[in-house]
């Protein structure tokens, strides 16, 4: 049997034990539909996405695109009825952390549970390749998918999200000897992973990691602490610790960076030096354990080239940025939902609440944000999934013969720009969207909502963190700047134009609107050009100016295919880019003087004098 009709059998099969799986439990399949599978997905996976060409690439001409896709909706299904069930437990057991007992960390009942449901069927760690067990998951699916995992449960989603995110980088970096011993068990959920960075000295900045990896006689081990490690009770940590050879040359630097695959138990059953001193109390997510780590002379094995151990890391960072705003997604969904179940049954002044007009407008906004974050994020996961086809199949022979070679890479070359300069801005997006939805739904509950017990103060504890791990909302603008100086704006304006033409002649309105956005990007652009700084202190205001066209144009080429989504992309539109002139006008009429101004604001130095 031709291997790829091996794949699509074994895909076949699993879909349908996880569709059983789903009818044993009693699952209301059309209900789940209409609401964690509901149209803004479902338009990703029928009609926004090519997978005739994504399939094609990666499996080759004989590939069977419609049942793959098939395939890939019953996974969906499964999970989001998985994630409908277990969604009240993890509400009403919302307050019990993870805790330390003898050395172990032990998570909450709820959320044990939950983890158990979707190991059962497969779901945990969604990117490892079926060679080692597993399905490799899309990019796109896996997002909707912890997407509804976050929904349901804020704290697993940093489990799951961290499961594919770890085993991703062992499938990339490890030798065949280390995948073979650790991905099945990512594969079934037995095992799962924490990516071990931040030291007390070292948060955004990682040129400021002392963790020393040693190495003796062909072995290597780490000395070190670190902190804030979410999932820190894992058997499995990616570790990025300095190589001791080299130590002082390359202290402060992200040079000298090597990533470490440190297991708790060492392959012979020996304990390994590491321990968890302690598992930190916070605002939110308390099922997921975030811990202090320390290593003892701990044995490690080195994934990828000694001494590049940031940039190995940079993948997973990349993969854990795109999974935090599916995070703030699923958070600001859920926290939506809850607004508008309330304000539909709070009765007040002789009528529900939701007939008020700034209670009608506040959960408007809240819909459209939402439906605009989720649109920047899914077009990222797209391009993404398309490139990464693209570059497994100009490595194949088919790939090398083909006649079309250089415009294909000239192509794969110019998405990957496009991916790293979207990647922060969805991460950056989402997070400040979620936090901003979460806390309109407090408002919306009104007192009760400030109580401790509600769910609607629970979403906005929940979401808040997503702004700040795997790089505060600022650290992302000032990634996504670094990425525009490259000439990935004007990469990013030229093809959204070119996109929107084939939209011109049935939605005029739109694509005029959307193109006087793009020329206000390009107009202000010659003031940060100049100034270093004074572009830093616009970062974030150039993020949210190319934010607002990118995602308003998806929204766009969403109310082609759809209908109903017209309305919600004419409001958005409407409402952005005036938005985007407004920056554009901030912008140009500013310098960084301003900055001056700020330093004697805040009795600064030699300007406070």
């Amino acid at each position: 049997m031709p291997e790829a009709r091996r794949s699509r059998a074994r895909n076949e099969l699993a879909v349908t034990f996880r569709l059983s799986y789903a009818v044993r439990r009693g699952a209301g399949l059309e209900e789940v539909m209409a609401d964690y599978l509901h149209d803004g997905v479902l338009l990703y996976l029928n009609q926004m996405v090519d997978w005739d060409s994504y399939f094609h690439m990666r499996k080759g001409d004989d590939a069977d695109a419609v049942s793959e896709r098939e395939a890939l909706e019953g996974v969906l299904r499964t999970a989001a009825q998985i994630c409908r069930e277990i969604e009240p437990e993890s509400r009403s057991g919302w307050h019990e952390p993870s805790r330390l007992e003898g050395g172990e960390v032990v998570w909450p009942p709820a959320m044990q549970r939950g983890y158990d449901r979707l190991r059962e069927a497969g779901l945990v760690s969604f990117s490892v390749r079926e060679e080692y067990g597993g399905f490799e998951l899309p990019a796109l699916l896996a997002n909707i998918l912890i997407q509804n995992v976050a929904r349901a449960n804020a704290g697993l989603m940093t489990v799951i999200g961290l499961q594919s995110g770890v085993a991703e980088d062992i499938q990339r970096y490890a030798s065949e000897e280390l995948r073979r011993a650790y991905l099945p068990g990512f594969a079934k959920g037995e095992i799962c992973g924490a990516m071990d960075l931040t030291e007390p000295q070292a948060g955004s900045d990682l040129g400021g990691i002392l963790a020393r990896a040693t190495q003796e006689g062909g072995r290597y081990f780490i000395d070190g602490e670190k902190i804030f490690i979410t999932n820190g009770g894992a058997p499995i940590h990616l570790v990025l610790a300095r190589e001791a050879s080299t130590f002082e040359q390359s202290k402060g630097t992200t040079n000298g960076l090597d990533l470490m695959l440190c297991p708790v138990t060492l392959p012979d059953g020996t304990p390994n030096r590491v321990r968890v001193s302690r598992v930190e109390q916070k605002m939110g997510i308390h099922g997921s354990p975030t811990c202090v780590v320390e290593f003892d002379h701990a044995e490690a094995f080195l994934l990828g080239k000694a001494g590049q151990g940031f940039r190995a890391m940079l993948d997973l960072m990349n993969n854990a940025r795109l999974g935090v705003a599916a995070q703030a997604v699923g958070v600001a969904e859920a926290a939506c939902r809850a607004a508008r179940a309330h304000a539909e049954q709070r009765v007040q002044f002789g009528a529900p609440i939701i007939e008020q007009p700034l209670v009608k407008s506040m959960l408007t906004l809240m819909v459209i944000n939402i439906a605009a974050a989720r649109a920047l994020l899914y077009r990222t996961c797209a391009l993404s999934d398309m490139t990464e086809a693209l570059r497994r199949y100009l490595a194949t022979e088919r790939g090398a013969a083909d006649p079309e070679r250089a415009k294909l890479q000239e192509e794969f070359e110019h998405d990957s720009q496009l991916i790293r300069f979207f990647t922060p801005l969805c991460k950056y997006y989402a997070t400040e969207i979620s936090d901003h939805v979460t806390r309109q739904g407090i408002q919306i509950h009104g007192g009760i909502g400030f109580m401790a017990e509600t769910p609607a103060a629970h979403y906005h504890s929940d979401s808040i963190i997503t702004t700040i791990y795997e790089g505060t909302s600022e650290i992302q603008a000032s990634f996504a700047l670094k990425e525009m100086s490259k000439g990935a704006l004007f990469a990013t304006l030229e093809q959204t134009r070119s996109e929107l033409e084939a939209l011109r002649e049935r939605h005029p309105e739109m694509v005029d609107r959307l193109c006087d956005g793009i020329g206000y990007i390009t107009d202000s652009a010659p003031a940060l050009m100049g100034d270093p700084q004074y572009a830093l202190l616009n970062a974030k205001r150039m993020s949210e100016m190319v934010i607002d066209v990118v995602a308003g144009a998806e929204l766009a080429f969403q109310a082609d295919l759809a209908e109903g989504k017209l309305e919600l992309a004419q409001s958005f539109i409407r409402r952005h880019m005036l938005s985007v002139e407004l920056n554009m006008r901030r912008i140009a009429s500013g310098d960084a003087t301003r900055l001056k101004r700020y330093d004697r604001i805040l009795g600064l130095g030699d300007a406070a004098s």
